[in-house]
């Protein structure tokens, strides 16, 4: 290629029309930018080697996605263009045919798929909360004996007992993402980001006024806890949250950093669900440890450390997958999985409120029993002390 040639290739977007979707739907449309980008700070940013990505609106919420080679984020109105983030107008697109590609089937050639169970994650904002808890909550689930028809009807738990935890994290989550979503526009918030090459996630990252922090969920409804320096305490119990929660915020920094260029400061948090109560030692703890009902509050009151460009700039970095995890594109069954969970969830509450049910009954039963059968116990007593013929 001859150096005119380079210049184009460095300094165009290139714009793909794909072919149909997983779902057979309407064709999308995939938008590759090769183009340096530059940082809305001073000097330029390292961004490492280029990674490809994609972009499919079939099984989202139909919002057009712009991906380049480092970033895939979505392009609401809302949302800083690239002249408001990068200080420069956007670089137009080509004015020629475009080429007409199978990106779906190059992806997925190997997979088999079925219509509307499958989806591709484009952009981290697209995953919704507990992901992955949900999934080891049901693959420990599948082994569960079924109830009979004796168990539903006396309110026995379906839950498998090694599928209890998973279940109460995968609730904790939920609520916690619930509390996220009252923040403002200002916030970008993360769920369930998958880091390295496996199925290890962090619960939350989320990007504000306030700073980045993740945040570490732990579901201790109703119990007591308490905390000083490394030490957490759950009713008197020793839990190793700090630490963990620690090293996912470092492990967060240190990604973002190397894809920046530039140093990151990521703040480690731990929210836990409804606790009864949340007592603090002598020693100040090495973590910020908040209760699910103070999260929002405590968020929007953080002082500002970094401008709305700032947000966005490092939220398309952070909205990436190929920031965190190995794979830069996964194919996941998310409707099928949301579904199952959902439909766990519905037979548990049912349970329950059988259960509940049940105990009413016991205790009204009790309690109109008692007094017949304390007026049957008078009465024999009274009955022998009584001599017959006096």
């Amino acid at each position: 290629m001859n150096d005119r040639g380079a210049s184009a290739v460095h300094d165009t977007t290139s714009a793909v029309q794909t072919g149909p979707s997983l779902r057979g739907e309407p064709t999308t449309r995939l938008e590759v930018s090769s183009a340096a980008e530059e940082s809305p700070f001073s000097g330029p940013i390292t961004t490492g080697p280029l990674l490809p990505g994609l972009s499919f609106t079939s099984g989202f919420d139909r919002e057009p996605f712009s991906v380049s080679a480092h970033t895939a984020v979505p392009v609401p109105s809302a949302r800083p263009d690239a002249e408001e983030v990068t200080g420069k107008p956007a670089i137009p697109a080509p004015t020629a045919a475009a080429a007409q590609v199978d990106v779906p089937s190059a992806v997925a050639s190997n997979v088999d798929l079925e219509p509307g169970s499958w989806s591709i994650e484009p952009n981290l904002r697209a995953r919704g909360p507990a992901y992955a808890v949900m999934q080891e909550c049901l693959a420990r689930q599948e082994v569960a004996t079924p109830r009979g028809r004796l168990a539903r009807a006396l309110g026995n738990s379906p839950l498998h007992p090694d599928a209890r935890s998973w279940y109460s994290g995968a609730l904790g989550e939920i609520v916690v993402a619930n509390a996220l979503a009252q923040l403002g526009d200002e916030w970008t918030v993360l769920h369930a980001v998958q880091v390295g090459s496996g199925s290890a996630d962090i619960d939350h990252v989320i990007l504000g006024p306030g700073g980045i922090f993740t945040i570490n969920t732990r579901n201790h409804s109703g119990k007591k806890i308490w905390i000083g320096g490394s030490t957490f305490l759950v009713n008197g119990y020793k839990q190793e949250h700090m630490r963990k929660s620690a090293h996912e915020a470092e492990r967060a920094a240190r990604l973002l950093s190397s894809v920046t260029g530039r140093p990151v400061s990521v703040t480690p948090l731990i929210v836990v669900v409804n606790p009864a109560s949340i007592t603090t030692g002598r020693k100040r703890p090495r973590v910020t440890v908040l209760s699910s009902n103070t999260l929002k509050r405590w968020l929007v009151r953080r002082p500002r450390v970094m401008s709305d460009r700032a947000v966005a700039h490092f939220s398309m970095f952070a909205e990436e997958r190929s920031t965190w995890h190995t794979e830069p594109v996964t194919m996941n069954d998310t409707s099928d999985r949301l579904s199952q969970f959902e439909q766990l969830r519905m037979q548990v509450d049912a349970a329950r409120q059988r259960a509940r049910l049940w105990l009413l009954a016991l205790g009204v039963g009790a309690i109109l029993i008692t007094p017949v059968a304390i007026a049957e116990i008078v009465r024999l007593i009274i009955s022998l002390l009584v001599i017959p013929g006096r």
